[in-house]
């Protein structure tokens, strides 16, 4: 774990020295658990739920059509199930460290300063990411009764999130853009050492501020 650690700090000192923007995005999941228990069986009683999404970080560029973000990520999962008899519900949040390459689809300008285009008015990204994530809290309730889930096996551990989607960003000054982006992932737990399985697949509707520093 430290020399995840480390590796993280590592990564973010770099960024810093070499990043154009920082960014903030908030937004909400929207999740369904893909369980299975020992008997390999799912539960189909057991549906969607809508949760906080927050990533705040770095943007740098490699070449005039793609880019590098690398941010921390805080990421609630839930889930609502039961019948007419029991009522069940599941809030988790999962602490996370994302990259994602991101490519110029689009880039439109205001103006052009001498030889070249200056002043970007707005652009469209294609993202592809990948995030590692650990949960930090978790509950179920069962009719009044809470459970915590963060002893559970299938909730803890490391979980690896592959996604792709995109955003829209438009500057309102020459430094400051406001967006909307959205995302579809999948979280696979990649340490559970059971005979039961939880990943959640995951559409995340977000709003962002881009602010570029250098």
């Amino acid at each position: 774990m430290n020399k995840v650690i480390n590796t993280i700090v590592m990564l973010m000192i770099f960024n810093f020295a070499l990043s154009q923007e920082v960014y903030l995005n908030i937004g909400s999941n929207f999740t369904n658990y893909d369980y299975t228990n020992s008997k390999g069986e799912k539960n189909p009683k057991v549906i969607s739920s809508n949760g906080a999404a927050f990533e705040i970080g770095y943007l740098f560029s490699l070449n005039d059509n793609i880019r590098l973000s690398t941010g921390i990520t805080l990421d609630e999962f839930n889930a609502l199930g039961g019948d007419f008899v029991n009522r069940y519900s599941w809030q988790t949040s999962y602490l996370g460290f994302q990259s994602t390459i991101k490519y110029n689809v689009l880039n439109v300008f205001k103006t052009f300063k001498g030889s070249h285009l200056d002043n970007q008015l707005f652009r469209i990204h294609l993202n592809l990411g990948l995030n590692f994530n650990h949960i930090v809290s978790g509950k179920q309730q069962i009719n009044g009764q809470t459970f915590n889930l963060t002893t559970e096996k299938e909730f803890k551990g490391i979980f690896i999130k592959p996604l792709i989607g995109f955003d829209v960003q438009y500057f309102l000054l020459d430094n400051i853009a406001l967006g909307i982006g959205y995302n579809v992932s999948k979280n696979f737990g990649v340490s559970n050492s059971t005979n039961q399985s939880l990943n959640f697949t995951n559409n995340q509707l977000q709003f962002n501020i881009v602010m570029k520093i250098n």
